[in-house]
């Protein structure tokens, strides 16, 4: 490479200069040196193209706006009509979220291997169980039976649990998620009775003996008599479903995720950015599309090689 060769002015001393202005002197002389090399030493990278001439914009008709895609159609219509009858289906997460700016059913399924599979999505509110019943009904028409034992994890409310009970009966094994009714129960109390009280269920639901969880749970629900009935009653009301897996006596070998419905609500968080806004009538074609194109990604259950144990001790536990 050639060597250039810049001539650059001297800084030029004065008489009874300070040291402070000798300084600026220096500065002002390289900034000098600086902005010459950088007018003479050519840009690095590609020529600058020409700008291209601006294109006139184009409207789009409104009948275009509203079109679903087919992608999502297609995701919405196999989500709707997928097949369990292959895929036998031993637990059940049923949750009611609010996605898109209305409430949705959403159902996510654990195979015998251990495998994650969306269930379906409908649109339906917290008191709906007449909509609920029908999503549950179509579930058991495409083969997600509880003939063979099913675990179904449902958070609070009256609906959605009275539903699976009306499709299923007792053939179904109901878990009230943990997380869930031990907000309802702490909800009344003050921060530091919420503390102590969330310890405590915490501490009692870890337990893998069922035989030894009751008696502390009835302790720590005649406890809050003296603080808060309300929240005596809500844990008195839902004792028996929060101790369903328990009574298996599978939980040492099962995974604890199954009693709660954390899993489910990161999988909604997952989604819900990546799901643009739309009309109304795309809401549940979109969000059809969201989930599949995530569950490729769920991981198996954990201890997965226990589950056909589990299945098997279900039909032998009685209606909760």
């Amino acid at each position: 490479m050639n060597s250039q060769h810049f001539s650059t002015p001297e800084p030029t001393p004065r008489g009874n200069t300070s040291a402070q202005e000798l300084r600026l002197e220096l500065v002002r002389h390289y900034a000098d040196v600086l902005c010459m090399l950088t007018a003479r030493v050519p840009a690095l990278g590609p020529p600058a193209m020409p700008a291209a001439a601006p294109q006139p914009v184009q409207a789009v008709p409104e009948a275009q706006l509203e079109e679903v895609p087919a992608s999502w159609e297609e995701a919405s219509g196999y989500l709707h009509a997928r097949d369990f009858r292959r895929e036998e289906v031993v637990h059940l997460w049923l949750q009611l979220c609010y996605v898109l700016g209305t409430h949705v059913l959403v159902g996510l399924a654990v195979t015998i291997q251990g495998y994650r599979r969306i269930a379906g999505v409908i649109e339906s509110t917290p008191q709906d169980q007449e909509r609920m019943e029908g999503f549950l009904y179509d579930l058991d028409a495409r083969g997600l039976s509880a003939d063979g034992g099913l675990l179904c994890t449902v958070p609070g409310g009256i609906a959605l649990p009275n539903a699976v009970r009306t499709v299923w009966g007792t053939r179904v094994a109901l878990q009230r998620c943990l997380n869930t009714t031990m907000a309802e129960v702490v909800n009344g109390l003050g921060e530091m009775d919420a503390r102590r009280f969330r310890h405590r269920l915490q501490h009692a639901w870890h337990t893998c003996d069922a035989a030894e969880t009751r008696p502390a749970l009835e302790e720590i629900a005649r406890d809050l008599d003296q603080k808060n009935r309300s929240a005596a009653r809500v844990l008195r009301q839902n004792m028996d479903q929060t101790l369903t897996l328990q009574q298996t006596g599978m939980l040492p070998q099962t995974d604890r995720g199954l009693r709660v419905l954390s899993y489910l609500n990161t999988l909604m968080s997952r989604v819900r950015p990546v799901i643009p806004a739309g009309p109304a009538h795309q809401r549940i074609p979109r969000l059809c599309a969201g989930l599949l194109e995530l569950e490729p990604q769920l991981r198996r259950v954990a201890h997965a090689a226990y589950l056909p144990a589990l299945r098997k001790s279900l039909t032998t536990l009685p209606a909760n």
